[in-house]
């Protein structure tokens, strides 16, 4: 399949401007020589492993969910990773696109795949986007049942395919039973503050927004960055698939992983 035929596909999925304006999205390596695509390689971060996994499984087209690029780069050397990867990339005639906040963004994107394991009655953007008031970046969603902090700890655990996650808990609500969630893929903190629900859960908050968070009465829960992002992508693969009518074979990367261990 032509590369201009995968990034109308990638485009018809989730378009460019519906990311956040701060974010750096769509083809971001383009290589001279062009070639047809046969396999495609989902990750959510690029890295030097990920990298030799491509030219391994020969993959010459990357959809990186996290951009590599992201602020500017004003030289290509071996001396920093990044640059190392572009070269990389370059040279072995790998294209790399970038989807990222379009598609925390869309109907049955990240932030709906986070929430699926919930039962709701309602859900709905926390922040509706400027193109497409119907959709946006995290959901806020009332459960049909009240649960408890740590019922709903157990239920993600499960779900993101982890064993831990982090949660605060103000000192006079622990126990108290939860109605409302708000969630958001990757680093939470700007997005949720202020939003009124009994608990936030996402990928990352600093140490300060998390206290005031619990100040206001508010549970949160902590799972990593990344690993709210990771599951997605076995989700969306054979969906991808479909959309580019078999034609090319869609891997979700072997080599991604969190960089960060409990040990």
């Amino acid at each position: 399949m032509k590369v201009a035929a995968i990034i109308s596909t990638l485009e018809k999925l989730a378009p460019t401007k519906l990311a956040e304006a701060w974010d750096n999205v769509g083809l971001l390596i383009e290589p001279s020589k062009a070639s047809e695509v046969k396999n495609i390689l989902l990750t959510i971060d690029t890295t030097e492993s990920v990298l030799l996994e491509a030219i391994a499984k020969d993959c010459n087209f990357i959809i990186s969910y996290h951009p590599l690029i992201f602020s500017p780069i004003k030289r290509l050397t071996q001396e920093r990773g990044n640059s190392r990867i572009v070269i990389g990339c370059i040279e072995n005639g790998i294209h790399l696109y970038s989807p990222h906040t379009s598609w925390d963004s869309i109907d049955n994107g990240v932030n709906d795949w986070i929430v699926s394991c919930l039962d709701y009655i309602t859900k709905r953007p926390i922040s509706l986007n400027p193109n497409d008031c119907s959709i946006g970046m995290g959901r806020l969603v009332s459960l049909r049942k009240p649960m408890s902090a740590t019922s709903i700890a157990e239920l993600f655990k499960k779900h993101f395919a982890i064993h831990n996650m982090r949660l605060a808990s103000p000192n006079s609500k622990v126990g108290e039973a939860i109605r409302t969630v708000a969630v958001c893929a990757g680093s939470g903190g700007s997005l949720l503050k202020g939003v009124d629900a009994d608990m936030y859960i996402t990928g990352e908050m600093s140490h300060h927004e998390v206290l005031a968070a619990i100040a206001e009465g508010r549970h949160v829960l902590l799972s990593e960055h990344t690993v709210t992002e990771r599951g997605f992508l076995k989700y969306i693969s054979p969906i991808l698939a479909k959309l580019l009518q078999e034609e090319v074979n869609v891997l979700v990367s072997d080599n991604d992983v969190n960089p960060i261990n409990v040990v």
